[in-house]
């Protein structure tokens, strides 16, 4: 059975994460953190730091995470492991008749048997959904325009509400709880007394290899709920860095098309493949990586991204075309309207919609930069200076000399630079010590002075947040009775960046049920979630010595709300162009909604102000 809490928690109380952490990285007191060189990728200059709450930030390949993270990622080992490890070393005794008994995944239960497990997992979902009980799930997936040709190929079923309706099947048929455990399918109740269902009430997605078995599972709310999505956890037989969703059944497409479309979800997936795009692959939740991109480098050298068309989805549509560069890829991106995804384009324009956008999709450098024009004036010196500086970035990852050549002489054109001066800018570049790959930097955040610019980071990372969400979430996290005031400002679901999503609804969870801001910590935030990369970030906002005053965290809520607004606007006008132009009647209605939130908008400038001047 498992430790119970309050074990974990005194144990990550007692334990000293300065000491610890120090005997194996030498660490040396800097202010109020400790710094040393990092443990997780080479450099010269110390980038890695500890505070006295035991947590650590890399800033050069941004890894970071508490006590319990650092000992397995530098040990290799799981959670159950580092708990003991990190007691044993606090002088902290293992309560051995809570000793964890369930098998390390992969150790006592095979890779075979796991298989088996999931092949039956897969029979029960579609069971499930062809049963009384999956009417609304089937209604939900025709309401997606999925058919039921569809519907069989992806093997996509139904798990019905109920904390043990797929342990309970399944121990019927000879299975036990720890086989079910070690394939991802359950967990383990917090008082050790037996395992519940991960998923309940989804629409259920397998996940198959490339030879089209489960090894997997996502689930899909049909109706409101969070998460929207849930997958299945890593086990032996599953690592989402090297999954595709998509990509067993994509195979004889891919050869056949010569090349990859690239989407963000499962619906995505099943809306492309629906109308007649089977060259379609998603990545599970996570960052694209370099694994995903040698994989499709097997069958195809050419990659279009279609991404969702607002700032996330280019984004990382940004981070996923650093990522395909060294593997030498053709890479183009669809860039879709802002509010659409490749589901919805479908949805609205067909396949001959889509088929005509694919024609038209940017070039992987015109859409770097433009991405750079975005984030600064390319006619003024200071702005190109910064795109140039971006852009180099990604041709450091270029390995083909010829390639990288000539990605120089189109940077030279585009920003109008002479080439001479972009080729010496980028053999400097290359001279200076190299960093671990990571994302874009924020706007005007050009680093330390003689410092390399970041180049993209396969995992979502801390440049991809926007600044007033990170701001606003470091805040909460030191001072969360604000909470309610900020809550006033804005709507949550304007917030773009899903970690701090997850961050702010867990400090919410966490004031629901203490009833006090004193409990709140990052300690306990990462105990109730489990988005990825939000503890390298929230260790990252920790490491980070300003402290943001309230007037600050009202600006950010009023920064998040404005652009949230101008994205309503910006959406708003379009529909109005389109009106025009087809004679609609509703033309008037369009125009006072403009007119109602450009109000809006000029009120929250104003209150803007008032803060800043305050």
């Amino acid at each position: 059975m498992g430790w119970p809490r309050s074990f974990i928690d005194e144990v990550r109380r007692s334990a000293e994460g300065v000491r610890l952490i120090g005997e194996v990285v030498a660490l040396k007191k800097r202010g109020n953190r400790w710094v040393g060189l990092c443990p997780f990728h080479q450099e010269k200059t110390p980038s890695f730091g500890v505070n006295d709450d035991g947590l650590w930030y890399c800033f050069g390949c941004s890894e970071g995470g508490d006590i319990f993270k650092f000992f397995m990622e530098y040990d290799s080992l799981d959670f159950a492991q580092a708990v003991r490890t990190i007691a044993e070393r606090s002088g902290i005794t293992v309560p051995e008749q809570e000793a964890p008994q369930r098998p390390r995944r992969g150790d006592e239960v095979s890779r075979e048997r796991a298989m088996v497990v999931l092949d039956a997992a897969t029979v029960f979902y579609q069971r499930a959904l062809a049963s009384d009980a999956g009417t609304g799930a089937r209604e939900y997936l025709a309401g997606r325009g999925l058919d039921e040709e569809l519907v069989q190929g992806f093997a996509l079923g139904y798990a019905a509400d109920g904390w043990d309706n797929l342990e309970r099947a399944l121990a019927a048929q000879g299975f036990k709880p720890e086989e079910l455990e070690a394939a991802g399918l359950v967990k383990r109740r917090g008082d050790s007394s037996g395992v519940y269902d991960l998923l309940r009430d989804r629409v259920v997605f397998p996940i198959r290899d490339s030879r089209r078995r489960p090894i997997a599972f996502g689930g899909r709310v049909m109706g409101e709920g969070e998460p929207k999505y849930l997958n299945t956890p890593e086990t032996r037989v599953f690592h989402k860095s090297r999954t595709l969703y998509g990509a067993g059944e994509a195979r004889d497409a891919l050869r056949h098309s010569g090349y990859v479309l690239l989407v963000e979800g499962y619906l995505d997936v099943l809306a492309c493949v629906q109308h007649g795009f089977a060259n379609v692959v998603a990545p599970l939740g996570t960052a694209f990586t370099d694994d995903h991109a040698k994989l499709l480098a097997r069958q195809v050298s050419k990659a279009v991204v279609a991404f969702d068309g607002d700032e996330a989805g280019r984004a990382a549509a940004e981070r996923t075309v650093g990522v395909f560069l060294p593997t030498g890829f053709q890479v183009s991106v669809l860039q879709l309207p802002t509010g659409e995804d490749p589901d919805s384009y479908l949805t609205q324009h067909g396949a001959e919609g889509l088929s005509g956008a694919l024609r038209q999709a940017t070039p992987a450098l015109g859409f770097l930069v433009a991405r750079a024009g975005e984030r600064g004036d390319l006619k003024s010196p200071q702005g190109k200076a910064q795109a140039l500086a971006s852009l180099l970035g990604f041709v450091l990852r270029i390995e083909d000399r010829v390639e990288r050549a000539e990605w120089i002489g189109r940077i030279a054109d585009a920003l109008r630079i002479d080439e001479h001066l972009v080729s010496r800018s980028f053999d400097e570049l290359r001279r200076q010590p190299r960093r671990a790959p990571h994302e874009p930097r924020e706007p005007g955040d050009s680093g330390a002075p003689g410092e390399a610019p970041a180049l993209p980071r396969v995992a979502a990372q801390l440049g991809a947040v926007p600044l007033a969400e990170r701001r606003l979430l470091q805040a909460l996290v030191h001072s969360p009775a604000w909470l309610a005031d900020i809550d006033e400002i804005f709507d949550r679901t304007a917030l773009q960046d899903p970690r701090v999503q997850a961050g702010v609804a867990a400090i919410e969870t966490l004031l629901d049920e203490f009833g006090t801001p004193d409990v709140v910590s990052v300690h306990r935030i990462l105990e109730i979630t489990d988005m990825p990369d939000l503890d390298r970030l929230l260790s990252r906002l920790t490491a980070e010595d300003d402290v943001v005053a309230l007037p600050e965290a009202r600006g950010c809520a009023l920064a998040i709300r404005r652009a949230e607004l101008l994205r309503q606007l910006d959406e708003l006008r379009r529909e109005i162009q389109q009106a025009e132009s087809q004679g609609e009647a509703h033309l008037d209605e369009l125009q006072h909604r403009h007119i109602a939130l450009g109000q809006q908008i000029a009120e929250v400038r104003r209150r803007e102000q008032e803060v800043t001047t305050g």
